[in-house]
């Protein structure tokens, strides 16, 4: 006897119209950071790709009629529930996912990350200053969850069709996304990366896909990195 299934795919005007979308802001985001890096922009590069993808979601976002409130730029509707998931997702970002990344790199004997970029951050209170409140608590934290975990990732899963696997083929998508964008750091880094933002696409969904504990966690993570740097603590 024949069944149905409960879900309820998109059609496929609509999954391709995601994907262009998804397509262009990778394309923005990427394109544009790699040419800004080759042209020697440094931080300021990666800072601006991340802006231009930002605006590039956000006139897409309304062509279509939708907003950043659509995809979890809201008010969250527990606050206690909120901060409960900002907490553990900056513990388990902080402590855990590093210390799995060593491992699996460590046996895929992977080099150490290349900390080059911030060769200058030690002992630098300017640098420092720049690098935590303009990009580690704006275009990092901010406009990458915006870009990564609410655009990328649910309009992937419109690409994808919109099921079940649809949803943890996104989830994974962005994730390698997320790890590709900071090759800048070595092999080590990208795997460091996209373990972060599988971790963190996991919980937007878990959840109730709000931006907030995302966006306060990511901020807290980096934070951490940048003063370890400053302070000439940090290893690769």
């Amino acid at each position: 006897m024949a069944t149905t299934s409960n879900v309820v795919t998109k059609p496929m005007p609509m999954r391709s119209a995601a994907l262009l979308e998804v397509l262009a802001v990778v394309l923005v985001a990427y394109g544009t950071r790699r040419l800004l890096q080759y042209w020697g922009a440094g931080f300021a590069g990666g800072a601006s790709s991340t802006i231009l993808a930002v605006l590039l979601s956000a006139w897409l976002l309304r062509r279509r009629g939708g907003s950043w409130a659509d995809l979890g730029l809201k008010r969250p509707a527990k606050p206690g529930s909120a901060a409960s998931w900002t907490v553990a997702l900056f513990l388990v970002a902080l402590l855990v996912v590093p210390a799995v990344s060593a491992v699996i790199g460590n046996a895929l004997h992977f080099p150490a990350q290349h900390l080059e970029i911030f060769a200058r951050l030690q002992g630098n209170l300017g640098l420092y200053l720049v690098l935590l409140i303009p990009v580690t608590w704006g275009t990092a934290a901010f406009g990458e969850e915006l870009v990564c975990r609410g655009f990328i990732m649910r309009r992937l899963g419109d690409a994808l069709g919109g099921s079940g696997a649809a949803e943890f083929g996104a989830l994974l998508g962005q994730a390698v996304l997320f790890g590709l964008a900071h090759g800048y750091l070595g092999p080590r880094g990208m795997l460091n990366a996209g373990a972060l933002g599988l971790l963190f696409g996991c919980c937007y969904q878990l959840s109730g896909r709000n931006l907030w504990p995302l966006f306060v966690a990511h901020g807290l993570v980096d934070t951490v990195g940048i003063t370890m740097l400053y302070l000439g603590l940090a290893h690769g």
